[in-house]
């Protein structure tokens, strides 16, 4: 094999490892008011599609993190029934809902040159949380969860990401 051979096929690699070494971070952080209720009073977890009235966020986005969160959580088997649909089969008094609005989010898809790689702009979103308990209507807890990705549209893993986050907060006040 000729030097110019290796050499043609190393520069697209090289290339391409520049163009995609600022890509692909996500991050997720939360934020939520204390709450001395322990969810383990309750024996069901429904989670309700999201909602916003930003015009150009994902709108299957609405459904997908709760949907997402709700299989995630359900795996935990710390519920008896944890579903992103009306629950029917057990009492109201034992059941959660979860609700979301999406307050924010900054789409973008300008393209830059940073720190040795093109960057494909960022994106995030901040989605506001209400816990309630469904019988009654009352406030269980409140938070807030911010989505970072930097590759400049909404990934999928965005989505694990921030169910992620909604399962853990449900966990820790398990």
């Amino acid at each position: 094999m000729k030097k110019s051979s290796i050499v043609f096929a190393l520069v697209p690699l090289v290339f391409m490892a520049l163009v995609f070494s600022g890509c692909g971070e996500i991050k997720t952080t939360s934020y939520f008011t204390p709450t001395k209720t322990k969810l383990k009073d309750y024996q069901a977890v429904q989670f309700e599609n999201f909602e916003t009235e930003i015009e150009d966020f994902p709108k299957e986005a609405l459904a997908k993190i709760p949907a997402e969160s709700a299989a995630l959580l359900d795996t935990k088997d710390k519920f008896k029934e944890v579903s992103n649909s009306e629950i029917t089969n057990i009492p109201a008094s034992e059941t959660v809902i979860i609700l979301g609005e999406v307050a924010e989010f900054r789409p973008s898809s300008d393209v830059s040159f940073e720190g040795g790689g093109i960057k494909f702009g960022e994106v995030s979103i901040t989605i506001k949380l209400a816990l309630l308990d469904k019988a009654t209507g009352n406030e269980i807890a409140t938070g807030e969860i911010n989505g970072f990705s930097s590759l400049g549209f909404m990934a999928k893993d965005i989505y694990e990401s921030m169910a992620k986050e909604i399962v853990t907060y449900i966990l820790e006040i398990y």
